[in-house]
């Protein structure tokens, strides 16, 4: 064989060595932009937040999950689940709870528009410590005769200019007292805390703070996946194009780790 053939045959073995070898897709240009989720950020007084939240001009949309943006422009955090706007008034990390406040009830029993809670049951599930309060609004006269107290909470809003007539009850009331107020025009539940809900029925000032202390809702965003990554010095952020958790392990360390993903949903 010709000697100048040797560099020739080595030469192609290196490429065909090389061409069986697999590099995970991700570069280290991807990894890269996941440090930025390495440090915690605080939200209009809520301190010490990360993944699964993030926020548009504060925390880059990577860093966390769809479902979890918060706006931080106001007094207190805002979340948007399901087109209905909450209140975060507090988080807990270790329990992976939220306790969150309906915007549109905030300081007020009298809403611009009468609609049901929404919440996305997909990544959020409503706490046992939870439970609802059913409030009667626009209720015709002949239906509010007779109710017992103190069991009883009305208060006051105008509808078209005209003030009528709405009711809280605790549940023993509501289960004595029938069918009757099917006659009201809109009932609405809006979530509080179990804790405080008989109290509430004392007055509409112990049913707005009941309102206004909101109520809990456990979360999951695949954040047992994400604590492993943190254990051994990775971050955690989310790819919307991929539509799954990204685990983006530390750049300090040797060889390069592939990348792992679980599904999401928003």
């Amino acid at each position: 064989m010709h000697p100048n053939l040797f560099p020739t045959i080595a030469l192609l073995l290196v490429i065909t060595a090389l061409s069986l070898i697999h590099f995970p897709s991700s570069s280290y240009a991807d990894d890269e932009q996941y440090l930025n989720c390495s440090q915690p950020f605080d939200c209009a007084g809520i301190k010490d937040l990360s993944y699964p939240f993030w926020g548009s001009n504060i925390r880059p949309s990577y860093c966390g999950h769809p479902a979890f943006e918060l706006s931080c422009s106001d007094d207190a955090p805002l979340i948007n689940i399901t087109f209905m706007t909450y209140r975060v008034l507090e988080v807990e990390n270790v329990s992976r709870t939220l306790t969150v406040a309906r915007e549109d009830y905030w300081n007020t029993l009298c809403p611009a528009t009468i609609v049901n809670t929404t919440i996305n049951f997909t990544v959020f599930h409503y706490d046992s410590a939870t439970t609802n309060l059913t409030l009667y609004y626009d209720c015709p006269i002949s239906t509010t005769t007779n109710l017992p107290q103190p069991d009883t909470t009305q208060f006051g809003c105008s509808v078209n200019d005209t003030d009528v007539s709405n009711y809280y009850f605790n549940n023993t009331v509501l289960n004595s007292i029938g069918n009757s107020w099917g006659a009201c025009k809109y009932n609405v539940n809006v979530p509080v805390l179990e804790s405080v809900a008989q109290p509430a029925s004392s007055d509409s000032t112990a049913l707005q703070e009941a309102i206004d202390g909101g109520f809990l809702l456990g979360w999951d965003a695949n954040n047992s996946l994400c604590d492993g990554c943190k254990a051994t010095g990775g971050q955690c952020g989310c790819s919307v194009a991929s539509m799954k958790i990204v685990i983006s392990f530390s750049l300090s360390v040797a060889t390069l780790m592939e990348k792992k993903g679980s599904s999401i949903s928003n």
